[in-house]
């Protein structure tokens, strides 16, 4: 399975950018209120974004303080995003272990990588290995993603790994133990006038979207 040039262009990823921080603002929005901790301030902290495509996420974390460190599996992605930030950019792989020292960073955040993992327990684990705050991750949600994301025409054949919220559940018990929370959200976006226009929806069990939110326990 290929994330290289061709995938980025064939889904317009490039045109996707605004929509793509005004989601990584709400989501962290909701984990901050949901973890009890300020995610929204980064001064004087770390932050890994797993799989940062073309640093969209990673380019967020920097402007609200954060030192900034991304990486994806896409070489091409991961150039691209060197070139548009200031942050740094790795190759690598979250589902083996990573080439980064334990609690070493106090946000950890993966948007939609899960689905497209083979083995996303493993890359959960890696993330709370070297996170020494709180992971945040968010993925599709197997009730619903396949019927709406065809409705939409924006189905992508590449995530083989899509679950449900109970699924996640079961899998974060087993995985992480304890001190994770989860929840389901759809979120509605239109342009009007050249203007985006966002809101984000909490819709229990059906919502488009799984968030996930890890509290290292100490």
């Amino acid at each position: 399975m290929s994330f290289e040039e061709n995938y980025f262009k064939d889904r317009k990823y490039s045109a996707k950018e605004e929509l793509v921080s005004r989601h990584v603002m709400e989501v962290l929005k909701w984990a901050s209120k949901t973890a009890h901790t300020d995610l929204l301030n980064g001064n004087g902290k770390r932050a890994l974004d797993v799989g940062c495509a073309l640093g969209y996420t990673s380019r967020v974390l920097s402007d609200l303080g954060y030192e900034t460190i991304g990486f994806d599996i896409s070489s091409w992605g991961a150039k691209q995003a060197k070139n548009n930030s200031c942050s740094q950019f790795l190759v690598c792989d979250a589902q083996v272990a990573l080439p980064l020292a334990s609690d070493s960073f106090d946000l950890v955040t993966c948007f939609d990588v899960l689905e497209h993992l083979a083995c996303p327990e493993k890359a959960l684990r890696n993330m709370c290995d070297v996170s020494k705050g709180t992971v945040v991750c968010t993925t599709p949600n197997k009730k619903v993603e396949k019927i709406i994301r065809k409705l939409l025409w924006d189905y992508d054949e590449t995530h083989i790994n899509v679950k449900t919220l109970a699924a996640w559940r079961k899998i974060l018990a087993g995985t992480i133990g304890e001190g994770f929370i989860l929840g389901s959200f759809y979120d509605i976006a239109f342009r009007l006038g050249g203007k985006l226009f966002f809101k984000s929806i909490r819709i229990p069990t059906y919502g488009l979207t799984v968030r996930i939110v890890v509290k290292k326990q100490r």
